[in-house]
């Protein structure tokens, strides 16, 4: 077999992150690997510095490369991410000009294409999460298709303060925003990528975030100007990316994981979303829309399978209703399912 960056990368699939089950690559943390001749130059870049971490890493790196056929001497240099700097800011700038809150988890949950049910994976998700922690926030970035008014029965709108602060609202146990908290129902947003910025860096800086943990972003749909901003204003601690099994879904799950790798967001994992219909009274459950898509993109990509997620009328009624399965039916197998990935969700966010 040649030796090839190819190769090398298969390599580094095998290499765990320290403390978990994931790789390396999936990680986001191999960003370049160069061959020369029988030389393997590898460039890693970690998620903070961690001198013990490096370590164990540098190691488990080395050796994974000395043991691939063809291979001689191997070269590796480790760099920290640099921490990220709002537009138009150098990055030795950011800590200092940045208005950031005071929030210690960033977690976006996103979708290749609408229509697969991103928002009430959000909205159940954040519902789990304030279940288990009190510091949860749920922030709503889908510009031009706001969801959390109607599937949390919000039509209160939010207060300022003096200094122009905005008040989050809550429910559930969660704060939350929303620009459907601040226009109409009949009203249409047709907006251009810097204002889409301003609206996301508004939503950041100058809402009162105050003894927030955990912020869950549900992004628009797609790979765009909001992904973008959200990406240069805070700096993410993952992303949860949700399909639906049929291929059409599946083939734009690509498209969300090259842009999170891309922005070096580490990808949380794969939610397969109306994954199949459980029979009353028992019996083999109904693939309908050809369940198991998203398990296997999954595992093509080499980033976690989060979870099935079955169709449940209960989800539907909550949805319109403004009570998420997860507060309405917690012992349903859905809302159990949107438990179990809240639960890895912060197990993996919290220990990086």
């Amino acid at each position: 077999m040649e030796l090839g960056p190819d190769t090398v990368k298969k390599a580094l699939q095998n290499v765990k992150y320290p403390g978990f089950t994931r790789d390396i690559v999936s990680f986001g943390i191999v960003k370049d690997i160069q061959i020369d001749g029988s030389k393997v130059n590898v460039s890693l870049v970690l998620p903070k510095p961690d001198d013990k971490l490096q370590s164990e890493i540098d190691d488990s790196v080395r050796t994974a490369i000395l043991e691939t056929p063809g291979v001689s001497d191997v070269n590796i240099q480790i760099s920290v991410r640099p921490p990220k700097a709002p537009p138009g800011q150098e990055p030795g700038k950011a800590q200092k000009s940045a208005k950031l809150p005071d929030i210690k988890y960033y977690i976006a949950v996103a979708s290749g294409k609408g229509g697969v049910g991103k928002s009430t994976v959000a909205i159940n998700v954040a519902v789990a999460m304030a279940k288990m922690r009190d510091k949860v926030a749920l922030m709503d970035a889908d510009i031009w298709g706001p969801s959390i008014p109607i599937m949390l029965g919000i039509k209160d709108k939010p207060k300022a303060t003096e200094d122009n602060k905005i008040i989050p609202l809550n429910k559930f146990g969660l704060k939350l925003m929303s620009i459907g908290f601040l226009v109409s129902e009949e009203e249409t947003i047709i907006w251009r990528g810097p204002m889409v910025h301003g609206a996301i860096k508004q939503f950041i800086e100058d809402v009162i975030w105050d003894d927030t943990d955990h912020l869950v972003i549900d992004l628009p749909p797609g790979t765009g100007d909001a992904q973008l901003s959200l990406v240069q204003t805070v700096p993410l601690s993952g992303g949860v990316i949700v399909t639906t099994p049929q291929e059409v879904a599946l083939i734009d799950v690509k498209r969300g994981v090259q842009m999170f790798r891309k922005l070096n967001v580490p990808i949380l994992g794969i939610v397969e979303n109306m994954s199949y219909l459980e029979q009353r009274g028992g019996g083999d459950v109904i693939d309908i829309f050809g369940r198991g898509g998203g398990r296997r993109m999954a595992e093509q990509f080499g980033v976690p399978f989060l979870g099935e997620i079955p169709i449940d009328p209960q989800i539907r009624i909550g949805g319109d209703g403004g009570v998420p399965i997860v507060e309405s039916h917690p012992e349903s197998t859905a809302a159990i399912a949107f438990t179990k990935i809240a639960v890895h969700v912060l197990d993996v966010v919290e220990k990086t």
